[in-house]
């Protein structure tokens, strides 16, 4: 039997820990052809822990129809208390489009979520416009005191006028 169909067979059998360890196989090969069945899950899932295996295979695979996907998860509410995984999947990606939601988890984020979206912003800054880096700035700017965060608000005000 071919991996995916594998690995479709294991997740209609809500065998979570088996089509993870499938999906870490697929990363690990870097099976392209695996993509769409993958964003197919990892949009369905309501397992955060397989959402995220797939999330992090689809890194290591690398194709860029992954991003919009796992976007749209990050404004899901079903990912509101697991976002972390999902942010540091994009780092292999370009994401300087998404520097306002970036900036907005940053803001309301977990810790976590705090340092991912620090560090994809670290990533993308060099690739985003000057009114995108204007935009992220005065939302930042606009929460300090308003959060435990500011520590984490003041790098990410560094990191968007460093360029």
């Amino acid at each position: 039997m071919e991996i995916i169909d594998l690995l479709q067979e294991e997740v209609s059998k809500n065998n979570i820990e088996e089509a993870g360890s499938i999906v870490e196989k697929i990363g690990d090969s870097k099976l392209i052809e695996a993509v769409p069945i993958l964003i197919n899950i990892l949009l369905d899932t309501e397992s955060n822990q397989l959402r995220n295996t797939i999330a992090i295979a689809l890194s290591d695979i690398g194709c860029d129809d992954a991003v919009v996907p796992i976007i749209s998860l990050l404004k899901s509410p079903k990912t509101q208390n697991s976002r972390g995984t999902l942010l540091y999947a994009l780092e292999s990606f370009d994401c300087s489009d998404y520097g306002e939601l970036i900036t907005e988890l940053l803001i309301e984020g977990n810790f976590e979520v705090r340092w991912q979206s620090i560090s994809l912003l670290r990533i993308n800054v060099t690739n985003m416009s000057a009114a995108l880096k204007h935009n992220c700035r005065t939302k930042l700017q606009a929460n300090l005191s308003n959060t435990i965060a500011d520590e984490e608000l003041q790098e990410a005000l560094e990191i968007l006028g460093s360029c």
